[in-house]
Formats: C-alpha cells, sequence, structure tokens
C-alpha cells in the first residue's frame, strides 16, 4: 500500500491502515517496534540511515515510507 502513497489522502488512507495492522497485530514478529517509543527511535534511525536517499523536501510518500520502516526497521 506504501507504493501507492501521492497525495494527502492517500497517505490517511495508508495511516489508517497501518494503524488497523497495528490494532490486529501489535504483538505479532511482523511489528518489531509495538510501542511508541520503539517506533520513533526506528522511524529516525531508518531516516537517518537513509541520508540523501530522503530529500529535503519530503513528499506524503516519503512519509509513509517513513511510518512504515518505523514499523520493521531495528
Amino acid at each position: 500500500m506504501v507504493e501507492r502513497v501521492d497525495s494527502k489522502e492517500s497517505f490517511l488512507e495508508f495511516v489508517a491502515a497501518l494503524r488497523a495492522d497495528w490494532e490486529s497485530r501489535a504483538s505479532e514478529p511482523e511489528w518489531e517496534n509495538p510501542n511508541l517509543g520503539r517506533f520513533l527511535e526506528a522511524m529516525q534511525a531508518w531516516t537517518e540511515d537513509q541520508g540523501e536517499r530522503v530529500p529535503a523536501s519530503a513528499s506524503w510518500r516519503t512519509f509513509a515510507d517513513m511510518l512504515y520502516a518505523a514499523k520493521i526497521y531495528e
């Protein structure tokens, strides 16, 4: 679903789907970072590790990529 994010509306749909996934499966191994602290830490680490691949002027898709990565990034 993250690949289809190209607008505010599709970003909001993505966030709703990500939230629903967390609500139903946060305790499963697919969610590496099931609490807010770990999730935000992973989001920061992934964004930093991407370096120049994350543009200074981010798009809705970039934000979706960051949120999805925070779900699974160690």
